[in-house]
Parts: C-alpha cells; structure tokens; sequence
C-alpha cells in the first residue's frame, strides 16, 4: 500500500485554485466582469484540487494506491452530500485508486475585474463545447457552426494548446460569433505524474463558471464512443474513462445533487471514430494534420530518439492506433499526420531498420526498437481481442455500462451498431498489417 503525500492544493500554492486560474494576469476574465456563485466557484476548486493532486503526487499506477485530499469549500456541509459520489467518481478514472476526500471550510472572495479590457461587453453566446486540439474535438466543432459557442481548452501542454489555437483559428474564419478560452495549466515546482486521466475534470469545472454565466445548461464534450467506453482486457495496458457513461452519469449526478441546474453531454457517444472524422468538411480536411490525438506525454519514451522530429503523435498508444484504425476506414485517408512509429510497421526487423534511418543515436535504435516492437504487437493483440469480443458478444462484460446511465432505453441497440462497425475497422486494420 502506498500513501500519498499531497493532501491539500494549499501545499502547492497559497491562492485558491479559482484564482490562480481566473486572475487579472492571465485575462480570463475578459468575458466575466464579475462573478460571485460560490457554489460553482466551489466546483471548480474541487475539481481542480483532485486534478493537481493527481499531477502532482509521484507515485506507480500499478500499486494499490491510497489517496488523501482535504479540500476547502464554502458550504462543506453540502460538499459532503456528495463525498462518496466525488469517492466513487475519482476511483473510476484512475483505475481503481482510492481516494479519501473531506471538505473544510474556508471563506472565499468573488472574481472582479480590474481592467478595462476584462470589463467587456457580455457576449452573445448560447452554446459552450470543448476543445482540446484533438481530432475529435474539432470534428464537434464543425458541428457548432451555426451557434454563438465558447470553445474552452485547458492547456496541458503547449502541443495541445497550440493545436485548439490552430483549429479556432480555422472555425473563426468560418463563423466569427465564436469564442476562444485557454486556461492555463498550473507549474509548480514538484516532481510530476505524468498522467492526463483526471484533466476532464478541470476542462469541466473551467466550462462551469462559463455555463454558469451565461446562463447556459448543457456543456458538450465531444468524444467518439470506442474511445469513450475504452475497455480494459488486460492489466498491462492501463486505460482512461475521462468521458465513459459512467463517469458522465456520476458528474452530472454531482450536479444535481448540488442543485447545479447544467449537464455535461457527449454527442458523439454512439458513433465510432472513423464516423466522426467523415463529419469534417471535405474542404476542411487540411487540418486533420494538424490535432493531436496521442495519449503520451512529449519527452516520454516513445518518442527518445526522436528529438526534435516535430512529431506528436506516437503510433504506439491505444489513441494513436485507434486513429490509424479510423484514418484507415474514413473518407480522410490522404490527410493524416505523421507518426513517430508509422502505421504500416510492426515487425522488429522493420522497427529496427525504420530507427537507424530515422533515430538520432544508433547505439540507442535496437534497444528503442525492441520497446516499440513489443508495445505494437500489445496493441495488435489488444484490438484484435475487442474485434473478437465483439463479433462472441462478449464485449459487454468489459463494458462497465448499466442502464442507469442513460436517458433512452434503446442505448444497447446503438452500441450494437457502432461496435458491429468497429469490428470491421478493425478488421480492416489488421489486415493492412500483414
């Protein structure tokens, strides 16, 4: 058993995690010039003292795992209304880790603007999705274009960010009464996790305080539904449930439980990947290139050896194939980024040959080569099994869905249909591999 040691946000900064998010220094406030619903500020701190927790404690993911966070809140009598909800709903996406939180009271001040340029006009919005610089992502904002929507992007890293800039850029061109918010990732000077399974939550609180503002009650999260459900077959490779039902149904259960009259949706959630890249534009197809779609951090060990390569995209993650699988089986196959390890090599000697021509130290390539050799054929083996679960019906035993989760009783029948699609994208896969 491993104990944690960040039990308190206080112990990574003084200032309260609403105010080093929403400050005079970083603007944004530009569209709030005053705010003051605890509740909701409340939410956020919440949200983002789980998520700097999570970053922030260096630990094995593999271990049993026992995390302690103490959070302030103004009304923690009703913050511990839904402890075991926040218990349940953090143990669900960091596969299995305990979490023990309790709230504290603790006074707090409304968000004001101090200049001109944050006290602007309160803008025509009617709509607020979020974008993470993913391909998905931008797919739903195409779907956004006949609305007056904030599109709110945490930046976890200056890929990403720069990659949700690049693609607003392109909406803005296409519908100027859309907006643009970039939240900033908090530094500190601690030793890091690197893991991006909680970050939603700092996507959703940051989405709140806007919903909340502008009066708007449903925040869009847009995510294909293989990578939503993302079962686990094995130990060996770890999973994320960042926007599962199930996690959505806890979050929004939260909320209403609070009396926070706003839900959190996913409306690609019964679509398969390659069916949400064929909504982008046939015009716009340019800037499929351009998102990010790896679950890797940049400088972890994918991509040694490769420094400098301004590839960010893997080949060798769960995400990375499952685009390649969706590429593949799209309407968009000529306009696909690169890959650190391209989709059409699996074997060792292909790996090797591909990372003496490609790698920047040679004595580094067959030791490298090996590594990605053996997270290639993982991840072959891996959808290989979700393609024959399928096609055996046994899929929904790793499926972790239940019919409280949803509104409409006809979930299961649209799940039959995107996963009977699915297997033949697989399919489809594997085959080019041979």
């Amino acid at each position: 058993m491993c104990y944690i040691i960040i039990e308190n946000f206080e112990q990574l900064s003084f200032i309260d995690p609403y105010k080093c998010h929403y400050s005079k220094n970083n603007a944004l406030l530009e569209n709030i010039s005053d705010y003051s619903n605890y509740l909701i500020i409340d939410l956020f701190d919440t949200f983002a003292s789980i998520c700097y927790c999570d970053f922030y404690n260096k630990r094995n993911e593999d271990k049993f795992n026992v995390v302690n966070l103490n959070i302030g809140v103004t009304t923690p009598e009703k913050f511990d209304m839904i402890k075991f909800d926040l218990e349940k709903l953090i143990s669900f996406m960091t596969n299995g880790e305990i979490w023990k939180i309790s709230f504290y009271k603790k006074q707090k001040s409304p968000l004001i603007a101090t200049t001109k340029t944050q006290m602007s006009i309160k803008k025509n919005i009617n709509s607020i999705a979020l974008l993470s610089g993913g391909l998905d992502a931008l797919a739903g904002a195409f779907q956004e274009l006949n609305n007056n929507t904030l599109f709110i992007t945490f930046e976890t890293n200056k890929t990403e960010s720069n990659k949700a800039k690049q693609s607003f850029e392109m909406l803005s061109k296409l519908n100027e009464n859309c907006y643009h918010v970039r939240i900033p990732k908090l530094q500190f000077e601690k030793k890091k996790q690197t893991t991006q399974r909680t970050r939603t939550l700092l996507f959703i609180g940051s989405a709140l305080i806007y919903a909340d503002f502008y009066e708007i009650d449903t925040i869009k999260i847009y995510e294909n539904g293989i990578m939503s459900l993302n079962p686990t077959f094995a130990f060996r490779r770890r999973v994320t449930h960042t926007i599962h039902p199930r996690t959505l149904y806890i979050i929004n259960d939260i909320f209403k439980k609070l009396g926070v009259n706003i839900k959190v949706i996913n409306p690609f959630n019964f679509m398969t990947k390659a069916e949400v890249i064929n909504l982008i534009p046939k015009e716009c197809s340019n800037i499929i290139s351009n998102t990010k779609t790896c679950s890797k951090m940049p400088g972890s060990k994918p991509f040694q050896n490769r420094k400098n390569s301004g590839i960010c995209q893997c080949g060798m993650c769960t995400a990375c194939v499952l685009r390649q699988i969706s590429i593949l089986n799209s309407n968009k196959m000529n306009f696909d980024d690169n890959y650190i390890l391209p989709s059409n090599i699996a074997s060792l000697s292909e790996i090797e040959k591909y990372e003496n021509d490609y790698g920047v130290d040679n004595e580094k390539a067959r030791e490298i080569s090996h590594y990605k050799y053996v997270e290639k054929k993982s991840l072959l083996q891996y959808y290989n099994e979700f393609k024959n679960k399928i096609l055996s019906g046994d899929i929904y035993r790793y499926l972790e869905l239940s019919p409280i989760l949803f509104e409409n009783s006809d979930y299961k029948e649209k799940y039959n249909i995107m996963l009977s699609k699915f297997a033949k994208e697989i399919e489809k896969y594997l085959n080019s591999q041979i």
